[in-house]
């Protein structure tokens, strides 16, 4: 069985939400949230969104959908958000082998056909965690996690850009996109694992690429075209150039 969770509880503090969360804006006359969980009914069993600030309006965009949801109470960052959609996934007795994690804000460019990729990609090299990838050469706008990789080629680290050194910045075109796929026993095992954070207190899902690679445990990258990840929506601006990038990749123009 495989599970999908959508992280869907952020405040959407850039965006300066007041009255909704941030994945329930209009993305091309369609919410943010709907892309995300169109994409999981496609390679999932069952759907988990993780809900917090403002949750009465994601539930709403939702209606219509069969999906379970898991309360974050107290929003404690990514890690933390996984493990709250962890908490209820055990609590339903729901046992799946593979559990896939994605941002609400962040999926309108995934295509299934790479996600079914990763997933078995994931499965035949028996890897504990498995991550969508892509190069960029504008990591100083985007802001991502550098990928860093050892001299095997093999995953060992994601560094945010802001704790990145500039030989890394200068040197690593990898980045981590934002999409996971996990062995459900790695999880159950390594969520308590995951440290918090000097700068925010906070918990971060990359952090379990470290502690699997401490484990001497496999993590895979999926590299795909930067057109398949797209940019996620943390502002006005970004909504605004994140729909102008999809309609370009939409008419073959990237």
């Amino acid at each position: 069985m495989i599970i999908g969770i959508i992280l869907a509880a952020g405040k959407g503090t850039r965006i300066k939400a007041k009255t909704a969360n941030k994945v329930t804006l209009p993305f091309l006359n369609k919410p943010l949230i709907l892309y995300s969980v169109e994409l999981m009914e496609k390679v999932a069993d069952k759907t988990f969104v993780v809900i917090g600030a403002f949750h009465e309006s994601v539930k709403k965009v939702l209606a219509h959908k069969k999906v379970f949801y898991a309360y974050q109470k107290k929003r404690l960052g990514t890690g933390h958000a996984v493990k709250v959609a962890i908490e209820e996934i055990v609590k339903k007795k729901i046992r799946p082998e593979i559990v896939l994690v994605g941002y609400g804000d962040h999926t309108m460019f995934y295509k299934k056909e790479d996600i079914k990729k990763l997933i078995a990609f994931h499965q035949k090299e028996k890897a504990a965690m498995s991550i969508i990838t892509t190069d960029s050469d504008n990591n100083e706008k985007l802001h991502w996690g550098y990928i860093l990789r050892d001299e095997k080629n093999n995953i060992i680290d994601s560094v945010e850009y802001k704790d990145a050194s500039d030989e890394i910045k200068k040197n690593t075109k990898e980045l981590n996109a934002g999409f996971y796929c996990f062995d459900f026993n790695f999880l159950i095992n390594n969520l308590k694992k995951i440290p918090k954070s000097k700068v925010t207190g906070e918990y971060y899902i990359n952090s379990l690429i470290k502690i699997a690679s401490d484990q001497s445990l496999d993590v895979i990258g999926l590299k795909v075209p930067f057109s398949s990840v797209g940019i996620g929506v943390n502002t006005w601006s970004e909504l605004d150039e994140s729909q102008k990038i999809y309609l370009a990749v939409k008419n073959n123009e990237i």
